[in-house]
């Protein structure tokens, strides 16, 4: 007995001390839930989107609405700046648009068919890739309004991207049929990863040699590629007690990070798939991601957003379920937004 005693005080001293949670130093109120939140680039401006198809972009400093923009009547799915003077959105509907930042008149609009499941813009700005529900997908010029390439399945698709080199675009569906087109030569391609569970996602490393697949069953495998198709050997993985939330790489791709509904996310070596932290939380955790130089970790589970950083772990508190959370460009506030129709600013 007084050994069970003492293994259990030394599993309590190695546990990550939680803080208490503590009030928000900004709080901006919306008229209904918050879909996406981001800086600009001098983080002096907050944009939001919301359920209610609107736009807004407030001031850090103090709160104020700056500007209200008016995307559609339908909920929001994306929205982002691109730059100072060109905020990109799309909504449930298909409809995408460039907005002017400073005015909020529409430059571009694009109707596509189905909800969008993916809306990424290249490097140069000058593109957004999409990928719709229902197997529909386009690249869309931001510069003259058109569609530069289409790309249809008959699939329900439920993720899609960019390669590294974006001479690539790829899209996967929970069957795992994945879905590759070359824009130079138009070649398309398609694979599957060889575990047959529910596939969640795909992510490949930079130079496309190496992919991550996770599934509804707990899995993440990391599997050998060539940039199409993926190899039958599985390198190294993790196993999740349930779905598998999504899963990424660290800078130097020797690690990974995933985060699952077994209500934890593990960091892990990319070579061996051994664990290396163990973050839990007490709830499914909807998402993660690591600050600039990896030494601290943002997740959000229910309806609190953690920092976690030197085995300590700070809890911030919403009223109903957060969707996301991010670091400002230096790291020192945190930004986050909810179902309970707030954005909120945290100084940590």
């Amino acid at each position: 007995m007084r050994r069970l005693f003492v293994v259990l005080a030394l599993a309590l001293l190695a546990m990550t001390t939680v803080a208490q949670d503590r009030q928000a130093d900004l709080l901006l109120l919306h008229d209904a839930g918050v879909v996406s939140a981001a800086w600009n680039k001098g983080d002096s401006q907050i944009l939001t989107a919301s359920e209610a198809g609107l736009l807004q972009i407030w001031s850090v400093e103090d709160g104020a609405l700056l500007r209200t923009i008016e995307h559609s009547d339908n909920p929001l799915t994306h929205a982002e700046w691109l730059g100072a003077d060109t905020i990109l959105s799309a909504d449930e509907s298909g409809l995408v648009r460039l907005h002017d930042a400073a005015t909020g008149a529409a430059l571009h609009s694009w109707q596509l068919v189905g909800k969008p499941v993916a809306l990424q813009v290249n490097r140069a700005r000058t593109q957004a890739l999409i990928f719709t529900d229902v197997g529909e997908g386009a690249l869309l010029s931001l510069a003259d309004g058109g569609i530069h390439a289409d790309f249809a399945v008959e699939a329900a698709i439920s993720g899609g991207s960019w390669n590294e080199n974006e001479d690539r675009v790829r899209a996967w569906s929970e069957t795992g049929d994945v879905y590759s087109w070359h824009l130079g030569t138009g070649e398309a391609s398609q694979a599957r990863p060889p575990h047959r569970g529910l596939l969640g996602g795909l992510a490949w490393n930079a130079d496309d040699s190496r992919v991550l697949a996770w599934f509804s069953d707990g899995l993440v495998n990391l599997y050998e590629s060539d940039g199409v198709s993926i190899g039958r050997g599985r390198v190294s993985g993790v196993r999740h007690s349930s779905f598998v939330q999504r899963a990424i790489w660290s800078r130097d791709e020797s690690r990974v990070m995933s985060w699952a509904g077994d209500d934890t996310v593990h960091i892990w070596a990319a070579e061996t798939g051994r664990t290396q932290q163990v973050m839990r939380h007490e709830d499914w955790v909807i998402g993660a991601r690591w600050n600039a130089d990896e030494s601290a970790v943002l997740s959000w589970s229910h309806i609190y957003v953690y920092l976690w950083q030197d085995e300590a772990a700070q809890r911030f508190r919403h009223d109903n379920l957060v969707r996301g959370a991010v670091w400002n460009s230096d790291g020192t506030r945190v930004l986050s937004w909810s179902w309970d129709k707030t954005t909120r600013v945290w100084n940590p």
